[in-house]
């Protein structure tokens, strides 16, 4: 009987999000003027009145890269060493022997993981407001 109430009750909550302002809605469009229907609501929300996580936009990085090369026998081998924006040091390969460098500086993309007919996770803010906190995975499995 307890093993029958407990099926019942993990039926009934399948699917339910656990928190009282949090709902799902389906990304009608991105990233272009984005548009975001929220379940059960007849009209979907503009972006002015939407706030993305910031995970979910694109995210660039300022990089500075040295590129060094060396010769190992008739084998050339090279090393990146880095220094992001936000102080996050990036090294890869081994170190280089030789003089000859160059350098990069430049942007690094990170591009947003949200494509239009993504289901959402949201929260109502005041004022009709919608906080978008990410991708409902549940049902989509990914």
């Amino acid at each position: 009987m307890l093993r029958e109430a407990l099926g019942l009750w993990k039926e009934k909550i399948t699917g339910h999000i656990d928190a009282r302002d949090t709902e799902r809605g389906t990304l009608l469009s991105w990233p272009d003027n984005p548009k975001v229907l929220v379940d059960g609501d007849p009209n979907p929300y503009e972006k002015e009145r939407l706030i993305f996580a910031e995970y979910l936009q694109d995210r660039k990085v300022e990089a500075y890269f040295e590129i060094g090369q060396y010769m190992e026998g008739e084998e050339v081998k090279g090393s990146v060493t880095g220094v992001l924006a936000n102080g996050v040091e990036y090294e890869s390969g081994a170190t280089y022997e030789q003089v000859p460098r160059s350098s990069l500086q430049g942007t690094i993309v990170i591009p947003s993981p949200l494509k239009a007919g993504d289901r959402l996770i949201v929260s109502r803010l005041t004022g009709q407001r919608y906080y978008v906190h990410g991708k409902d995975v549940m049902n989509s499995g990914g």
